[in-house]
């Protein structure tokens, strides 16, 4: 059997594009080529957007994209085009907008048919092979489109018109009702509304399917620290304790899959992603330092054992995402049947895995398209004992012994810049809450990797990196997640060059996005697109527009610049009626709203650095839980005056406390930073 014929796709960089690359269907990558040949063909677009590990995309492509048939419809009517969502999520974000008002919802993989000027006249997502259920199969819409094409062009054209000036209304969306003067108002409204919204059963909040969503809890527990509320603590603590149970997080190899498809958290989609570990890292050493339990410091090791053994590329850039799929089925490396566990654990083993993990001989998990019964998800029960503990212990290095004999799920091994951000937050936030300086390391050796690969000799940033390949594109959600990086860097490490380098990223990022006329940030520099977007929800990833507001309002206060307290201000006047009237949907944009309100507090470290004595000050004012802390160290090259006025006052390992310029007296001891800690804010 000879090799399959290659389309244009096999110049690509991205795993999705090349993945595609031998279809049948004459593939095109996204550029001005597209246009030209649409135009001069005087035929329509098929777009489709996914991503590597989109479990439904490898359905559709197998299904239809590798058909003969299907192909030839496809090529003879079409210029079809694939985009892969994570290289071009400013492409997605437009002809997303279009498919959910066309729709009334979206997903991947999104199918979007577009005149030859890119405009946008019908869309949806997955479509089967044949219809059912009063549905078209896929190869009936395409003869639909085309017909409709040569006998009504001038009424798609002129409904796709509409339909683009409706997407470029939302994109150039302008500035809300003007500063935000009822912020405590916004945050106690929103903190009880989200609460209402907590499952009390499964913690989380809502029911099925259950996403992490880490801006979500994490803003709860800051709130139960701005309100002293053990009531928001144990929300947060039951949520967190429920999905390091769950099967969404890996009981044999660590990590968190990408979602829960039950309201309890017990059967995820397997796809395992770089931006839900790294948030989800810096959620549970927080909360592990806001309960004093060790539990969450257990997730915190587990997710970093995963990202070192599975995700760290060489270089020290980690890769994007694991697939959900093996040898073609979804969460086949992942699951187990009983008789696999029983075979492989000695007597002690199984008795405690049949009291702690959710197995059966029915099994709770089947992929619909190979069915087979018996599949289990492991999942806790209970918390275990530490006898328990040192059974199961056993049992998962055995089970994990047995795993790596099975085909792994692919890996998406480009490294994209604001992903690797938000492991870098990880680390940082974990070294700051956490005190491990191995932590600390880990994120060193990311922006390292972002500094050497991935930054150009004028400083800005590079999106997507593979194989010493490297792209254009200028997203602002590299820029914001960069600088929130850095300052949680700075924070964990006390290297005054971390802020040095946000302020120089900060510089970059309101003059290539921010829109001074009608207010927040444009998600991409990219001026071709049919509109240009701002994003204001914070999903699985929290929005470019909530991320930058946070950071610089930290940076602001770190530096004692204006420029950043300002700029973190206009935009969130931006966001001020979506925080106002749905704060459920912007958890993130809450976080930057509380900080950017709250006392401007500071630790301020004055001393040898590196040194032994400051270290430990650093680490002990990461044991009592203080949010609305910042911390920052004093030398002659910091970035404020003030705290470069302090570096002068102490000779030997000192701490201050200070909220705006105002400290209280100098500590020494580390018991009594703790007592200051404690008292009062």
């Amino acid at each position: 059997m000879g090799l399959k014929k290659a389309n244009a796709l096999a110049g690509e960089v991205s795993p999705y594009l090349l993945q595609h690359a031998h279809n049948p269907v004459v593939w095109m990558p996204w550029g001005p080529p597209v246009w030209e040949k649409a135009k001069a063909a005087n035929k329509p677009v098929f777009l489709s957007i996914g991503y590597s590990t989109c479990h439904w995309c490898h359905v559709m492509e197998r299904e239809s994209f590798e058909n003969e048939k299907t192909a030839e419809l496809l090529n003879r009517d079409f210029i079809p085009v694939k985009v892969d969502r994570e290289e071009r999520p400013d492409v997605d974000r437009v002809y997303m907008t279009a498919v959910q008002a066309m729709t009334g919802q979206g997903g991947w993989p999104l199918s979007v048919w577009l005149t030859p000027e890119g405009k946008p006249f019908f869309g949806g997502t997955y479509f089967p092979p044949h219809g059912a259920y009063g549905r078209p199969g896929f190869p009936e819409v395409l003869q639909q489109i085309a017909s409709a094409w040569r006998e009504r062009k001038g009424e798609v054209e002129s409904w796709a018109e509409k339909l683009s000036a409706q997407i470029r209304a939302v994109g150039e969306s302008s500035v809300g009702p003007g500063e935000i003067r009822d912020a405590q108002k916004i945050l106690q409204t929103a903190t009880e509304e989200l609460a209402a919204e907590y499952d009390r059963k499964h913690g989380g909040f809502g029911g099925a399917p259950k996403f992490p969503r880490p801006s979500q809890p994490l803003f709860l527990l800051r709130r139960s620290y701005a309100e002293r509320s053990e009531k928001l603590l144990e929300i947060v603590r039951h949520t967190g304790r429920a999905m390091a149970s769950g099967g969404i997080y890996d009981q044999v190899g660590d990590g968190f899959h990408r979602y829960a498809v039950d309201a309890g958290w017990a059967v995820p989609h397997f796809e395992k992603m770089l931006y839900d570990n790294g948030q989800l890292m810096a959620f549970y050493a927080e909360l592990g330092t806001a309960t004093g339990e060790l539990w969450p410091g257990q997730v915190v090791a587990g997710i970093d054992r995963y990202l070192q053994r599975d995700m760290r590329m060489e270089g020290g850039g980690l890769a994007s995402a694991e697939d959900a799929d093996s040898e073609g089925v979804e969460g086949k490396f992942y699951v187990w049947k009983l008789t696999e566990v029983r075979a492989l654990a000695s007597e002690e083993e199984w008795q405690t895995a049949q009291r702690f993990w959710e197995m059966s001989e029915e099994g709770n998990f089947m992929d619909p398209h190979h069915p087979e019964r018996g599949w289990n998800v492991l999942a806790r029960k209970r918390i275990p004992s530490k006898e328990e503990e040192v059974w199961l212990g056993s049992l998962r290095s055995k089970l994990a012994c047995e795993r790596g004999k099975r085909t792994r799920p692919g890996r998406d091994d480009k490294i994209l810049c604001a992903w690797n951000a938000l492991a870098i937050s990880g680390y940082a936030r974990a070294a700051r809450w956490g005190g491990a300086v191995a932590y600390a390391k880990s994120a060193r050796e990311i922006w390292a990797f972002v500094e050497k690969e991935m930054t150009r000799t004028d400083g800005t940033l590079i999106h997507r990196w593979r194989l010493g390949k490297k792209d254009e594109v200028q997203l602002l959600e590299d820029y914001a997640s960069m600088v929130q990086a850095l300052v949680d860097l700075h924070q964990a490490t006390l290297e005054t060059s971390c802020l040095h380098r946000a302020i120089q990223l900060s510089e970059i990022l309101l003059e290539k996005f921010e829109d001074r006329g009608g207010g927040g940030l444009w998600a991409t520099a990219d001026r071709s697109l049919l509109a240009r977007m701002k994003d204001d929800y914070d999903g699985a990833e929290p929005s470019g527009n909530a991320t930058a507001a946070l950071a610089l309002a930290e940076l602001g206060r770190l530096t004692d610049d204006k420029r950043w307290t300002e700029a973190a201000g206009r935009v969130l006047d931006w966001l001020g009626e979506r925080l106002r009237r749905l704060p459920q949907a912007v958890p993130h944009a809450l976080i930057a709203l509380e900080r950017f309100h709250e006392a401007p507090a500071r630790l301020v470290l004055v001393g040898p650095w590196p040194g032994e004595e400051l270290e430990v000050l650093r680490k002990v004012a990461g044991t009592v839980y203080r949010p609305d802390v910042l911390m920052t160290r004093a030398d002659g090259s910091h970035p404020s005056e003030f705290v470069r006025s302090l570096a002068a006052q102490a000779k030997k390992a000192t701490a201050f406390l200070c909220e705006g310029n105002l400290c209280r007296k100098p500590v020494f001891r580390p018991d009594d930073l703790i007592r200051e800690f404690k008292k009062p804010a």
